[in-house]
C-alpha cells in the first residue's frame, strides 16, 4: 500500500487470539507488532535465546507488559518433542491411599515444572490399555504407574519413560515400594505382644500375586504369627471395588463368619470398616477385637477410637517416584528399586 506508513500498516493487520475464558490472550505475533519488529526479534528477545539490542528488548518487553502476554508453553515443549505432562496410573481415587499420593505426586512433581494427567483404572474393563493406548498416542513425558493389573507387556512396551510403585515388573520399570516386610513383621509383633490367638489376615486378591508387592507384607504377618502360634485366617478383597458400602459388606460378613477371630489386618478403609462394623455386634475394641490397619493415612487418625497402623510414608514415596522418574527423563539410567521405611503409629485400637 504506497504512501502508507509502516504504523498504520501494522494498525491494519488483524490480531489473530486464543481465548482464555472470556479474554483474548495475545499471541508473540501481536507483541511483535506492537513492538514494530520481526515476529524471530520477539521470540529471541522474550525466550533469552540470541542477542537482541538492549532498547529493542526492552521495547519488546514493554510490549508483552501491555498485551498481557502469557508464552504458550505447551507449544513450546512441543517443539522440543516434550509436553511437560506426567501421566498417573491408579486403581482408583475414592481410596484414600490413592487419593494422598496422587496429591503428593501433583505438588512434586509441579515443583519439578510438570503438569499432571490422572487416569483412574478400576472399572473392571479394559480401561489400563485403553489408557496406555491413549497415552503412547498423545505427548506425555512419563508415567507414574501404581495399578495392580496383571497386563505388564503394555508398560513393557512403551516408548515413554515408566516408573512403578509397588508393581514388580521383574527388573524392567524402576520400582518404589515400602518395606513390607517389616510391616507384617511390625504389626505381628503387636498381635503378640496384646495376646491374639486369631487373626484375620484380609487384603487384595491381586496382591496374592508375586508381582503386587504389599503382597509380601501380609504373607510375612502369616509367617511370624504361626511361628508364634497364632491362628490365621486369610480372606480377600475384590480388586476393582474401593467404596465404603463394599468394605462394610465384606466386614460384616467377616465378623459373622469368624466370631472367635481378637484380631484384623487390614488397608485403611477396610479396618475403619471393622470398627464400626465391629461396634455394631456390641465387639468391645481393644478389649475383644484388635485393629491394625496397614497405609497409616490421616484418615486412621480422624476417627475415634484412632485406628492402630503400620504406616507406609506417602511423602517420602511421592519424593522417590518424581525423582526417578525426573531423572530417567534426562536420560539417566536408573534401574535399581528404592524401599522406602515403614513407621508404627499408635492408635487405640491394638
Amino acid at each position: 500500500m504506497i504512501g502508507t506508513s509502516y504504523d498504520s500498516k501494522v494498525k491494519e493487520l488483524p490480531m489473530k487470539r486464543q481465548r482464555v475464558g472470556d479474554r483474548d490472550m495475545a499471541s508473540i505475533k501481536d507483541v511483535a507488532n506492537l513492538a514494530g519488529v520481526g515476529l524471530g526479534t520477539a521470540s529471541r528477545a522474550l525466550s533469552g535465546k540470541g542477542y537482541v539490542a538492549p532498547e529493542t528488548k526492552r521495547r519488546i518487553e514493554e510490549a508483552a507488559r501491555k498485551l498481557s502476554y502469557t508464552p504458550n508453553v505447551f507449544a513450546q515443549n512441543l517443539l522440543k518433542n516434550k509436553s511437560g505432562i506426567i501421566a498417573i496410573l491408579v486403581p482408583a481415587m475414592d481410596h484414600c491411599f490413592f487419593s494422598r499420593l496422587v496429591q503428593e505426586l501433583e505438588s512434586d512433581l509441579y515443583k519439578k515444572g510438570y503438569k499432571t494427567m490422572v487416569c483412574c483404572t478400576s472399572s473392571g474393563g479394559h480401561e489400563e490399555e485403553d489408557y496406555l493406548d491413549m497415552l503412547e498416542n498423545n505427548l506425555v513425558d512419563g508415567i507414574i504407574t501404581a495399578t495392580h493389573s496383571f497386563n505388564d507387556e503394555a508398560y513393557l512396551g512403551s516408548n515413554r519413560v515408566v516408573v512403578s510403585f509397588d508393581r514388580d515388573f521383574g527388573g524392567h520399570i524402576p520400582m518404589v515400594r515400602s518395606d513390607h516386610k517389616a510391616a507384617g513383621r511390625m504389626a505381628a509383633e503387636h498381635f503378640i505382644k496384646k495376646g491374639c490367638r486369631k487373626v484375620l489376615n484380609i487384603y487384595g486378591e491381586d496382591a496374592t500375586e508375586g508381582h503386587i508387592s504389599v503382597g509380601n507384607a501380609h504373607r510375612e504377618l502369616k509367617v511370624c504369627l504361626e511361628a508364634a502360634g497364632v491362628q490365621v485366617v486369610e480372606e480377600y478383597t475384590r480388586q476393582d471395588r474401593f467404596n465404603m458400602g463394599y468394605y462394610s459388606q465384606v466386614a460384616g460378613a467377616c465378623l459373622e463368619k469368624y466370631r472367635d477371630m481378637d484380631g484384623v489386618f487390614a488397608s485403611d478403609p477396610l479396618a475403619e470398616a471393622f470398627l464400626w462394623e465391629g461396634k455394631r455386634r456390641g465387639k468391645r475394641i481393644p478389649q475383644k477385637l484388635k485393629i491394625i490397619s496397614y497405609d497409616g493415612t490421616e484418615r486412621t487418625e480422624s476417627i475415634s477410637p484412632r485406628i492402630s497402623a503400620v504406616v507406609q510414608q506417602i511423602d517420602k514415596i511421592s519424593a522417590c517416584l518424581t525423582d526417578i522418574l525426573t531423572r530417567r527423563i534426562q536420560g539417566e539410567e536408573i534401574g535399581e528399586d528404592k524401599i522406602t521405611e515403614i513407621l508404627w503409629r499408635q492408635g487405640e485400637t491394638c
